[in-house]
């Protein structure tokens, strides 16, 4: 029985330096699909849209405000990792970086044997990010839909004399009636709370 074999991810080097490119392509091989190119603030989103790289390498002498605010509006719009190798960071730009949404940040450390190694690394960290992320987004929306119910039965167990058993388990009954979530039927309650007797 063959396995079936994930394809290559696709790697987006950006750079304008012909020998890094060659250095690049050479040291990631058959294991990645490379794309260079050498793209300015204003093109790199319409070039991410266009390849839709699994991984964004960006190789460059230093990195500039500029450039980090095109990153991070990238990022912003379409979550991806994004590897950063620059030759010298005089202004300090690492931490800005990270914040802007670059995954990895490196400086003069672009040594093409090691870069494989990076990019997992990188994509790695960046799935681990996504997770939490997600994880915070679902718990943020879990305890706004919890003060949302908890709203609403305040309402109930003020206007309709109920005790707070008997409020949740009408919620609960008029979610099940309408055949929807308990949060939008406590939201439907407190917007129209004013009509209620």
């Amino acid at each position: 029985m063959q396995e079936n074999l994930a394809p290559p991810p696709n790697v987006l080097v950006i750079t304008s330096a012909q020998s890094v490119a060659a250095e690049l392509s050479a040291a990631m091989d058959s294991d990645y699909a490379v794309l260079v190119q050498d793209l300015g603030p204003d093109r790199i989103s319409p070039a991410l849209n266009q390849s839709r790289p699994d991984i964004v390498v960006i190789a460059r002498p230093s990195m500039d405000l500029r450039y980090l605010d095109a990153i991070s509006e990238v990022v912003k719009a379409m979550p991806i990792p994004v590897l950063v190798f620059v030759e010298s960071d005089p202004h300090r730009m690492a931490r800005q970086a990270i914040r802007a949404g670059v995954t990895s940040f490196v400086v003069d450390g672009l040594v093409a044997a090691r870069v494989p190694t990076l990019i997992e690394v990188t994509m790695e960290r960046f799935k681990l990010s996504e997770a939490l992320r997600n994880e915070l987004l679902k718990s943020q929306e879990e305890l706004a839909a919890r003060k949302i119910i908890e709203r609403a039965k305040g309402l109930l167990m003020d206007r309709k004399q109920l005790n707070e058993q008997e409020a949740y388990r009408t919620l609960r009954e008029l979610a099940m009636r309408q055949a929807k979530p308990l949060k939008e039927v406590a939201e439907t309650l407190i917007t129209y709370s004013d009509i209620l007797p």
